[in-house]
């Protein structure tokens, strides 16, 4: 009676601790399990067709992720990822997480639950290194201390990644390689979705004739290195470059760097725009080039986005972007030496060259990086863990 009593006013205070989640049920009449989902609660009461999903990628794909497990079967609970209070208080037979609550969660899952990571970046430690380095080198250039923004918890993610039965990686063969060894044999590549796009260039206006260029991000302007177009824009009054993002947010940046983004006529900072926006159409017709120095990503969303609308890639290895062989331009080091002589070198070539390359660019980017590609290649990893996870029991 006593260990009864125990039980059950311990989960009611389990009940009374944890926050809210949201439950979603499969169609199927039969049920194959429980998930336990945390990565984002709100996209799974949002219709379908809601502009709400034309924004980060994060969104749709969190649902996309649940809708998948419904269709295996499964009931899947969802909470949010940054959610530190919930505790289950039943048995899960998987547990999926984006990112430190999977270790958290270790003392109350079941010896046979499923525990499954998915990874939305390269190896944090390796990010913090970069970007650290990112910062280092500002200041020397320009004799400023800055906040470095994109600083995670590695500890938490490293021991959420030890836990990890398995792992699905936002990212390519270079983000891969940025993960300890022991580790990589668990870890399944999978391609981001891109923003859905109400406009995409056709062959004829690939390269207008005002050739403008383009940087397009969201936080961490030094990890993105706007800092480096800047620098090399500021020096060349006849071009033009575009910057779209949440800049302003940066106070430290922006003061530094307050003459370059909102002094120079060349240089045009119209703040946050989603890509599914007129005012984002109109800048985009006249550009033709985007330029994107970050020094860490799993696969980045805006670059997609951008191969996608039809735009000229200047990038680095470190965005996760597999570019067919041969086209575009990988950045080596990323020096602001280097982006410049690689933007003069690509607003001097020749119209059709350009058009030609764009061309076979978007075609592959809308295929690679597409919505149907990223369910097809999430949905073939869950098959396989459970298939593997059910043939190990027999």
């Amino acid at each position: 009676m006593f260990i009864k009593f125990v039980k059950k006013t311990l989960n009611f205070l389990l009940l009374k601790e944890k926050k809210k989640f949201i439950t979603v049920y499969p169609k199927k009449s039969f049920k194959r399990g429980r998930v336990l989902l945390s990565y984002l609660s709100k996209p799974l009461l949002v219709k379908d067709s809601d502009s709400y999903f034309k924004d980060h990628t994060n969104k749709w794909e969190s649902k996309e992720i649940s809708r998948i497990f419904n269709n295996l079967g499964y009931i899947v609970d969802v909470i949010d990822f940054d959610d530190n209070k919930f505790v289950p208080i039943q048995k899960y037979d998987i547990v999926f997480d984006i990112h430190y609550n999977l270790q958290r969660l270790i003392p109350f899952l079941d010896k046979n639950t499923i525990k499954i990571l998915h990874i939305t970046g390269s190896y944090p430690r390796f990010s913090v290194d970069a970007e650290l380095k990112r910062v280092n080198d500002l200041e020397m250039r320009r004799g400023f201390v800055i906040s470095p923004k994109r600083l995670v918890d590695t500890e938490l993610f490293d021991r959420s990644l030890r836990f990890a039965d398995y792992c699905t990686l936002i990212g390519n063969d270079n983000t891969l390689q940025t993960f300890p060894q022991k580790y990589i044999n668990k870890i399944t590549k999978i391609p981001v979705s891109s923003s859905v796009l109400d406009y995409k260039k056709t062959k004829n206006y690939f390269v207008p004739e005002k050739r403008e260029f383009l940087w397009f991000f969201g936080g961490g302007a030094v990890h993105k290195g706007l800092d480096k177009v800047l620098d090399v824009f500021s020096k060349h009054k006849d071009l033009i470059l575009n910057v779209i993002g949440t800049v302003q947010n940066e106070k430290d940046f922006c003061h530094i760097y307050k003459k370059e983004l909102f002094e120079t006529p060349n240089i045009k900072y119209h703040g946050y725009i989603k890509p599914s926006d007129k005012k984002f159409i109109d800048i985009i017709k006249n550009v033709f080039c985007f330029i994107a120095p970050s020094c860490s990503e799993g696969i980045s969303p805006s670059v997609t986005t951008c191969l996608q609308l039809g735009l000229y890639p200047i990038i680095s290895k470190n965005t996760g972007i597999s570019l067919p062989n041969g086209f575009g331009y990988y950045l080596i080091n990323s020096s602001v030496s280097e982006i410049e002589k690689i933007v003069l070198d690509v607003y001097s070539r020749k119209k059709e060259e350009l058009e030609k390359q764009i061309l076979f660019i978007q075609k592959y980017a809308l295929e690679k990086y597409s919505r149907e590609n990223f369910t097809k290649s999430m949905t073939g990893f869950i098959k396989r863990v459970v298939n593997d996870r059910t043939n190990k029991r027999s």
